[in-house]
């Protein structure tokens, strides 16, 4: 598997499916606008959002090196551990979501009135049923990528948008109700997509209750992925917390805000990272560690590469991208304005959130599931205590700005521990490159932010050139790393 020329391919596919999916916050928000209702439905989804750890990463994650392994060695038994590991997956997020919803009324925020509350106790029940399909969405996807079957997972969420937004859509006059059941019916289509992607490979698998020994290791594996993977998640809910003490329409500001930041994750998340880890599973089972380490090395370089050109621009352009995405209908321009800031301050820990998945993933291949769960808890406890800190003088922005150290810190940390691995594995004058690019691009992004340079508006000419320089920087990027490929 050439893991650049898989992500590249899977590139054009990847943003088309994540365009569409960014569309569902988008038609909400003009929609709804930003109310108390949409507070209390992002409040609900933000406590399904880290158990989607146990169903979007954590059990994938676990279930690609045995499935990977039991291709080889035992074919016509996958059907089978993949039909148990979906209703294990399936049973527990349901049962972590009740027992979430029985303890929803006690954590609601209390700056929310009485109707709020009410309405977020309520939307927390209506999503229990979305978490049973996400978890077993993230088994099938698995599945299908270790079949080398890439397009259909990284399409998925083209389907489950359009689901969504034609749900909401459709029934939207029967009140806020609506949007739980818009977002349970698009994981649905989902799970019947990643079934038939399967079916047509040949695998049928069916709900069992059998456990297959080999679902033994990946259960070892999965409490301190889980533990480490669901307190990152639970970041988001301590931030959506703080911020429900703020003014109303805070909890679906922060929301906003943080779906832009989340483009460049999502884009990383659905190419390289899944095709990366996949190959790196498989060196690992085939004893090509040496293999393995230059492929993290490469992996990261591209990142380095890649993504800093791209921040940049977004840093530069952030009014405006918020303005296209969100301003329109009950989005106001002042939303806008406090939306925007709160990008940029998500924005300087964004590229070492792109590298540091990259480092967590080859953490778990090689097994160092206890660092995985260490480094999850600093990163709870480092954002608590920095949103406790920031949030009464800086607002919104307090919150993103800790997220930024938070992950810059906990980023660096997991990086000096696998430093050691990647040692003469990359060729200095590349790293040396891409420490090059990155700062050039840094330099142009702090020059114009510090001279409040923010274009307002996607038809500002001045917008497009402030984005040449970056261009370049990303055309220099993307040639460096086809040369070297």
């Amino acid at each position: 598997m050439s893991i650049g020329r898989t992500s590249l391919l899977l590139a054009p596919l990847a943003v088309a499916a994540r365009a569409v999916a960014f569309f569902v916050p988008v038609f909400i928000a003009r929609w709804y606008g930003v109310q108390s209702a949409t507070d209390a439905f992002y409040w609900a989804l933000s406590v399904p959002t880290f158990l989607l750890i146990l169903g979007g990463t954590t059990m994938g994650t676990v279930l690609v090196p045995v499935l990977a392994r039991l291709r080889v060695t035992a074919p016509d038994r996958v059907a089978g551990f993949i039909g148990s590991s979906a209703t294990l997956a399936f049973g527990l997020a349901v049962g972590l979501g009740a027992a979430v919803a029985l303890v929803a009324p006690a954590v609601v925020p209390r700056a929310f009135d009485p109707d709020t509350r009410a309405l977020t106790v309520r939307f927390v029940w209506a999503l229990v049923p979305f978490l049973g399909a996400v978890a077993v969405a993230a088994v099938l996807k698995a599945a299908c990528e270790v079949h080398g079957r890439f397009s259909g997972p990284a399409g998925a969420p083209v389907v489950r948008a359009l689901a969504t937004i034609g749900v909401v859509w459709a029934f939207q006059d029967l009140g806020p109700m609506v949007l739980p059941a818009g977002v349970l019916c698009g994981s649905v289509a989902e799970v019947t997509l990643l079934a038939s992607v399967l079916w047509m490979q040949g695998v049928r698998p069916r709900p069992s209750l059998d456990v297959p020994p080999e679902l033994s290791e990946a259960v070892r594996a999965f409490g301190p992925v889980l533990g480490g993977e669901t307190m990152v998640a639970l970041n988001l809910v301590v931030d959506k917390q703080f911020a429900g003490a703020g003014p109303e329409g805070s909890v679906s500001l922060l929301e906003y805000a943080d779906r832009a930041r989340m483009i460049p994750q999502t884009l990383l998340e659905s190419t390289l990272l899944v095709v990366a880890f996949n190959a790196w599973a498989a060196a690992r089972a085939r004893g090509e560690d040496e293999g393995r380490n230059r492929a993290v090395a490469t992996a990261l370089w591209w990142v380095c590469l890649l993504a800093p050109p791209v921040l940049g621009g977004m840093a530069i352009g952030r009014e405006a991208l918020v303005r296209l995405l969100y301003e329109n209908g009950a989005f106001t321009a002042e939303h806008t304005a406090i939306t925007a800031a709160t990008l940029g301050a998500y924005l300087p820990g964004v590229f070492l959130s792109l590298l540091g998945a990259l480092i967590v993933k080859a953490h778990i291949v090689a097994g160092r599931y206890r660092l995985v769960l260490a480094l999850g808890a600093l990163s709870l406890a480092l954002n608590a205590a920095l949103d406790w800190l920031l949030m009464p003088s800086m607002g919104l922005v307090g919150l993103a700005i800790a997220t930024s150290i938070t992950t810059a810190t906990v980023t660096l940390v997991s990086f000096a521990r696998l430093l050691p691995d990647l040692r003469g594995a990359l060729p200095p004058a590349q790293a040396w490159n891409a420490v090059a690019l990155a700062a050039l691009s840094a330099g142009i992004t702090l020059v114009a932010v510090f001279q409040g340079f923010t274009p307002a508006s996607v038809a500002d000419p001045a917008l497009w050139v402030a984005a040449a320089p970056f261009f370049g920087l990303l055309g220099a990027g993307a040639l460096r790393a086809r040369r070297a490929s």
